[in-house]
């Protein structure tokens, strides 16, 4: 016997290691096509998403609708009314797990300095209502304001205009039929700006009104 099958039997024969890659290429193929299926999902809008998860949830006509499904066609509603009365420079709608949110901006509502509603503001408003009848969801209304000082000889503090602007909406959806349990309305005055107010454009995107609906049990 010479000296390399000797070699030969005392080495153990290595197995053929290869065949692992076969599976971890199919993984990570699989891993691929997922990452960018959530990609693409992402891509839509949580609008496309909560509405895919509501009919998920409600595929059986004979059942009552949900209140999952009831939120997303609110939410979905106002988006398309938004959007088909080329409102979009004045109005938008967000909406997340805890919550449906429409922002106004005050001047589409209210005249400077002003707490009565505009006549302009009425339809989107009653919009809303329109859904919130056939739901219980409670509506909490926000006043903002910039942080530019009020001349007034109503309203002493922007506080105290946008409080009173956001109980102007709250009495709207009540003369729609809202039940006044469900309605809550806060002013912030120029306490919480979404952006500092250090320009003209700035100061108007604070200069507004937000209607938010919690979602699910939450009640006042």
């Amino acid at each position: 016997m010479n000296v390399a099958k000797k070699i030969r039997m005392l080495v153990p024969e290595e197995d053929d290691t290869s065949m692992w890659m076969l599976p971890f290429s199919a993984l990570m193929l699989i891993l691929m096509i997922f990452f960018a299926a959530l990609y693409g999902f992402s891509q839509l809008g949580s609008m496309e998403y909560e509405r895919a998860i509501a009919m998920l949830e409600n595929t059986d006509e004979k059942t009552e609708v949900s209140d999952t499904v009831k939120e997303v066609l609110l939410a979905a509603g106002l988006r398309d009314y938004i959007e088909k009365e080329n409102l979009s420079a004045v109005a938008g709608v967000s909406i997340s797990p805890l919550w449906i949110k429409l922002e106004l901006s005050s001047p589409a509502l209210f005249d400077s300095g002003s707490a009565e509603l505009k006549p302009a503001g009425w339809p989107l408003l009653r919009e809303l209502a329109k859904h919130q009848k056939h739901m219980a969801n409670v509506l909490i209304v926000e006043g903002h304001t910039d942080n530019v000082p009020i001349r007034s000889e109503r309203f002493q503090s922007n506080w105290e205009l946008s409080a009173a602007r956001a109980f102007t909406v709250l009495q709207f959806f009540v003369s729609e039929g809202i039940e006044p349990k469900r309605l809550a309305a806060h002013g912030y005055g120029e306490f919480r700006p979404l952006v500092p107010n250090d320009s003209e454009e700035n100061r108007g995107r604070n200069r507004r009104i937000e209607i938010t609906i919690p979602r699910g049990e939450y009640r006042l």
